[in-house]
């Protein structure tokens, strides 16, 4: 009796070592008569096996958890009743217990039960087995002895436990993670209210856009963080403001909308875009601004102002980062903030320039010139650098809305307006001064600076006054900063009187007061000789016209006249001076240059027989009404001068006009000459060009602009002999 209470004490379910107290049991056991009867009534299951794997002892406590009776049991395989005991990972390990090794054990994580015994819920109970060796006798011979305790309720409280333990976990986890969203979504309230703040209180908004970034991207822990505002175009996003980009970036850098970047894709669709992995993105291709910048992830949302998307506000990080819904709600947030400012100062700058704009042509008003010329004289004070007061008067305008009506000319003097401001530099002001009156304030302007605008201004009125079939013009008077004033009376007064004097003398451009006065005086003659290389005698001269001050260059010289209207009349003036010289200093020959638009409005002006007066026609000419030049030429042909075609080579090439002209002389233009110097074939091609002329021409054929020996051996080699240029004279006035 005393060694069965000694083994229940060794026995209760909270001990898994039993391994020393079935020995001590079991030496005893084995050796007596009782065999394995006082394990009969432990309360764990216990069996004994044989070599065999027989069953030689199988307890009570066995009897009521599987319900097999031993009657049933011992003596048979336990393979036939526990089929899955005969598996290797069973039988390997139990032939290590025959051999007398050392105790194994089947824990019930690995094994959830070694012998199946349904418990009352019908669930099998959980077990940890186990397996002594028993040495029988002095043999050598061992049985296995398998002890197997039902853990099931105590696997159950533990798993209770841990779960408790998981639970508990999870919701201080949870209380966690709640906390942190409320402090980040007081973070971002608190951003929120800072950015309305400043949005509200600061009218720049440069400086509004720079602060917000700095507060969104502080506030959401980001790397860069950008507002994109789209061009008027709307083709392409500006990088308007940002925080850690490269220097330079900021206002310089833009990206295409579309699905060309994030920001252009964020613009299509009208949405938030967030981006987890931008080397994966498939939405959209890579914008190199971002990879530039080794961004990973990011997000962005539309800039929406009175329903127009007017960009993009983003946030990007370098690495590998989630944007929850609170984040993407903030910025979203912060970007109708912004997008309200952005709305409040373009409706500022709107209201601020109707009051300084006029509405019809968009151009400054009467009211505003004169707070800018007062900034103007300011300026050119401290810079010394002279500006003019352009009074310009649409000319031909008043028949328009006579005629056409007053929508046609609505719109006639917003064309014009457009034509003056893309005729003029940004720099210069222009004004609309009234009806059919402009202003242009040109800054750091000369006279030649003046005229050659004035005749730009000029020749894009006249174009718009072709596309509606009507015959515009400017007038144009001009008051020159400090010269002719230096205040807004004085330059107005001064330029009102200028605009008098150009329609009153149909002049188109004047300058100042003083009256042009346009004669032989205005104008200087020069003559360059024209030589015969084989006789080496002198043919005759041509006549040429030049700034008599010698400050204009030739195209600059008449470019000035264009401009004020005069050309016509300058050149009538060069032609009747060079041909009173021509014959004054008795030369035999001298070629003028001349147009047919000219010899349409002159009569054939008498000279003498012993001078041959030979006319310059550009081949150019020959391009538009034949039938009308060729009268023209027959005429003054017969008051007895010849004529020439010039500048043959340097443009188009009518044949058909010199077959009927004849002229007496062809002028071969120095770029053709220079071309047959520099490439034989082309001299080839050119003299036999010339040799079939040759029947069209009486008297020969002149190359010009000869400057230098080589050209002079080419000339030669082409078979032409009379020739001009510095290298036989530079033009100058005959003594």
């Amino acid at each position: 009796m005393t060694s069965f209470c000694f083994l229940r004490a060794r026995l209760t379910p909270c001990s898994l070592r039993l391994t020393v107290c079935w020995r001590s049991i079991l030496d005893d056991v084995v050796s007596g008569d009782a065999r394995f009867g006082i394990l009969n009534d432990v309360p764990v299951g216990v069996f004994v096996l044989r070599r065999d794997f027989s069953v030689l002892f199988w307890n009570r406590c066995l009897e009521d958890w599987t319900g097999i009776p031993r009657s049933k049991i011992l003596g048979t395989h336990i393979g036939k009743l526990f089929p899955h005991l005969t598996q290797s990972k069973y039988q390997d390990r139990l032939q290590l217990i025959f051999e007398g090794g050392p105790p194994i054990i089947f824990s019930s994580q690995l094994h959830k039960f070694l012998i199946p015994s349904p418990r009352r819920n019908g669930q099998m109970g959980i077990q940890h087995t186990t397996v002594t060796p028993i040495q029988v006798g002095t043999s050598g011979d061992y049985l296995a002895l398998f002890s197997i305790q039902d853990v099931t309720d105590l696997t159950h409280r533990i798993q209770e436990y841990r779960l408790m333990q998981d639970q508990a976990l999870e919701e201080i986890k949870e209380r966690r993670r709640v906390e942190d969203e409320l402090r980040k979504r007081e973070r971002q309230q608190a951003a929120t209210s800072e950015i309305g703040a400043f949005c509200l209180k600061t009218s720049d908004l440069q400086e509004v856009m720079n602060k917000s970034v700095e507060i969104i991207a502080n506030t959401l822990g980001v790397d860069l963080c950008k507002i994109l505002l789209l061009n008027e175009s709307g083709d392409a996003l500006t990088l308007a403001a940002g925080v850690g980009w490269r220097e330079g970036t900021v206002g310089k850098a833009t990206v295409p909308t579309g699905p060309n970047s994030q920001a252009g894709y964020t613009l299509m669709i009208k949405a938030p875009v967030i981006v987890e992995n931008l080397q994966t993105e498939m939405r959209f291709h890579g914008p190199p601004l971002l990879f530039e910048h080794e961004v990973v992830a990011g997000m962005s949302v539309p800039m929406i102002s009175r329903q127009w998307t007017i960009g993009v506000l983003g946030a990007h990080s370098r690495e590998q980062r989630e944007f929850s819904p609170d984040d993407v709600a903030f910025l979203q947030n912060a970007s109708n903030l912004i997008s309200v400012a952005i709305d409040r100062k373009h409706a500022e700058e709107s209201l601020a320039q109707r009051s300084i704009r006029d509405a019809l042509t968009n151009l400054y008003n009467r009211r505003h010139f004169h707070d800018r010329l007062v900034e103007e004289v300011s300026r050119a004070g401290r810079n010394r650098q002279p500006f003019a007061v352009l009074l310009c008067d649409l000319d031909g305008f008043k028949l328009v809305n006579d005629t056409r009506g007053h929508q046609i000319g609505d719109e006639v003097l917003k064309r014009a307006s457009r034509s003056i401001q893309e005729s003029t530099r940004g720099s210069d002001l222009i004004f609309r001064w009234g009806g059919d009156e402009f202003v242009v304030v040109l800054s750091n302007a000369d006279r030649t600076g003046i005229l050659i605008a004035a005749d730009r201004i000029r020749k894009a009125i006249q174009k718009i006054g072709g596309e509606f079939g009507l015959d515009l013009d400017l007038s144009i008077g001009v008051a020159l900063y400090p010269e002719h004033g230096t205040n807004e009376d004085e330059l107005i007064r001064l330029a009102d009187r200028a605009l008098y004097i150009a329609k009153k003398g149909g002049y188109r451009v004047y300058i100042g007061t003083e009256e042009y006065e346009i004669n032989e005086h205005s104008v200087q003659a020069v003559f360059q000789p024209v030589m015969d290389v084989l006789s080496n005698e002198r043919l005759g001269f041509e006549a040429l016209c030049r700034d008599p001050e010698g400050k204009l260059s030739v195209p600059e010289f008449f470019k000035k006249y264009n401009a004020i209207g005069q050309l016509s009349q300058l050149k009538r003036i060069c032609f009747l001076s060079q041909l009173r010289i021509a014959e004054e200093m008795g030369l035999k020959r001298v070629f003028l240059n001349i147009d047919f638009d000219l010899l349409s409005r002159v009569t054939p002006v008498p000279k003498s027989a012993m001078m041959e007066v030979v006319l310059e026609i550009s081949e150019l000419e020959a391009l538009k009404d034949l039938e009308k030049w060729l009268a023209i030429a027959a005429k003054w042909r017969s008051a007895g001068y010849q004529f020439a075609i010039d500048d043959f080579g340097a443009g188009f090439v009518s044949l058909p006009f010199i077959a009927r002209l004849i002229p007496e002389y062809i002028k071969i233009d120095r770029s053709t000459i220079l071309q047959a110097v520099s490439s034989r074939p082309f001299g080839g091609f050119l003299k036999s060009l010339l040799q079939a002329l040759s029947s069209y021409v009486t008297k020969g054929i002149i190359a010009e602009g000869v400057e230098r020996e080589e050209e002079l051996q080419v000339v030669k080699d082409i078979g032409i002999f009379m020739v001009q240029g510095y290298l036989f004279g530079r033009p100058e006035a005959l003594q």
